[in-house]
């Protein structure tokens, strides 16, 4: 019991600071992305300090590489000599000559076209890069199944949320939770600006609550094996089938907030999210739970599609076409600013200075992202941060690769290291034409799961109610 209270007490921190994030308005605004990385920070030291995370040798790994990154985003904000950042970087030269009047170059400047902005991103890497690997590290210690059931109800209230914004407020309207108006605008859904971004979020943690839903249905199938419709029954109605049952409810408001949306690219991801798990599944089962399973998972996306309209989700894939233009423009003028920026980039946060001279299409609104991650990452950061950035996703995805091949001792964690990777898969694949994870409630939670997937369960479980 000793160990339970130890595990809930230190567990509900990052459950609280990912509410945070996400009921913020996903923590966009400086109120609020500033206590959420100064949380992370504390959050992630705390588990690398307690856990000794740098003797794990995985870990110790991680830690170089992030240290890499960190270290790479300061060079660009650090004022170097003019001639310097001439040689390193001429398409800033040229940048600033064409852009301000009368431009005489200062002794000293930094590589960034925007070093406050840059800044902002070098706190953001760095404290979610000390959370990845403190709570990697300490996830051994805490109740992952509390967590996941607690992460589950606060995405339930974020697409009830969303459900009660789409049924209520006009379609026009632009305010979220019916009286805060963005300061810039935006697609309003939920507790988000963009609806892009609340699809973002959602859509990460769907593979997760179903993992958690089927890990549940597999524990009470083994342990119990009823035998008789009537077993059945009584096991539905007992605390152990309704626990079940609200995980797959969840899952199902879950999938229909997200459906709400009308994200195209949110729905797309979504789908491979789902196809991501349910090959984990195909791969692990065999005969007819294989079909059991299958049908869970197509129940709550039909059920979704059914509930919130497919009309209306049809309607919307038929006008993609006409904002294609648009993005493809803007891929091919961040492909000009990698081509000009090859060696330091922009610097981070810098794009939306760039675009103000390279947007060739549509200038009466700046694009201030590139709706495709890593082109902007390869615009922004040049080499000198991609090649770390790499080596970071390197490193994590290897560990992962690792602890999906060693497999887990307790089915909870198994599943739930699964639709992790899922989610972390889906999210992927969303950022190839959005900038979700450049939202800091969604990097945060892209972060937590990473360490789920990444983290090194101990021997002894506990199993908590949600």
């Amino acid at each position: 019991m000793v160990t339970a209270r130890v595990s809930l007490s230190t567990s509900w921190p990052i459950v609280a600071l990912l509410a945070w994030g996400v009921l913020m308005f996903g923590a966009v605004y400086p109120w609020a992305y500033w206590p959420l990385f100064a949380g992370a920070t504390v959050i992630g030291l705390h588990g690398t300090l307690r856990g000794q995370a740098w003797r794990d040798p995985r870990l110790r790994r991680l830690l170089i590489v992030v240290g890499w990154l960190i270290v790479a985003v300061s060079v660009q904000v650090v004022a170097l000599p003019s001639w310097l950042v001439a040689t390193v970087s001429p398409g800033a030269e040229r940048f600033l000559r064409a852009f301000r009047v009368g431009y005489h170059p200062a002794e000293l400047r930094t590589l960034s076209l925007d070093p406050a902005a840059t800044v902002v991103v070098l706190v953001e890497a760095g404290s979610l890069g000390v959370l990845l690997v403190g709570l990697a590290r300490q996830l051994r210690r805490l109740a992952l199944d509390w967590i996941v059931g607690q992460l589950m109800m606060l995405a339930l209230a974020v697409a009830l949320v969303g459900i009660v914004h789409h049924a209520l407020s006009d379609p026009d309207s632009v305010l979220v939770y019916g009286f805060w108006e963005p300061l810039e605008g935006g697609s309003v859904f939920g507790p988000f600006v963009n609806r892009n971004h609340f699809a973002g979020w959602m859509l990460m943690l769907l593979p997760v609550v179903c993992a958690y839903g089927w890990a549940l249905v597999q524990r009470a199938a083994r342990h119990r094996r009823p035998a008789r419709v009537g077993d059945w029954l009584r096991w539905v109605s007992g605390v152990d089938g309704n626990r079940v049952l609200l995980v797959w409810t969840s899952a199902l408001v879950m999938a229909v907030g997200l459906v709400l949306t009308q994200s195209r690219s949110g729905l797309v991801a979504a789908t491979m999210a789902m196809a991501a798990l349910v090959y984990f599944l195909w791969r692990d089962l065999a005969g007819r739970t294989r079909l059991i399973v299958t049908t869970l998972v197509a129940v709550v996306l039909a059920g979704a599609l059914v509930w919130s309209g497919a009309g209306t989700m049809v309607a919307r894939f038929s006008r993609a076409g006409e904002e294609v233009h648009g993005r493809l423009s803007a891929w091919q003028d961040t492909l000009r600013i990698v081509c000009d920026f090859p060696i330091a980039g922009t610097g981070l946060g810098g794009y939306r200075h760039a675009m103000l001279l390279y947007q060739t299409r549509d200038r009466e609104r700046i694009y201030t992202q590139a709706h495709n991650d890593y082109l902007q990452l390869a615009a922004e950061g040049g080499l000198l941060v991609c090649l770390p950035a790499a080596a970071v996703v390197a490193v994590v995805a290897g560990g992962i690769r690792r602890r999906l091949s060693d497999g887990d001792r307790d089915d909870t964690t198994y599943w739930i290291r699964r639709g992790a990777v899922a989610g972390l898969l889906g999210i992927a694949a969303q950022s190839i034409v959005e900038f979700s994870l450049q939202m800091p409630a969604n990097a945060a939670l892209a972060v937590t799961l990473a360490a789920i997937a990444l983290h090194r369960p101990r021997s002894d479980s506990h199993a908590y109610r949600v």
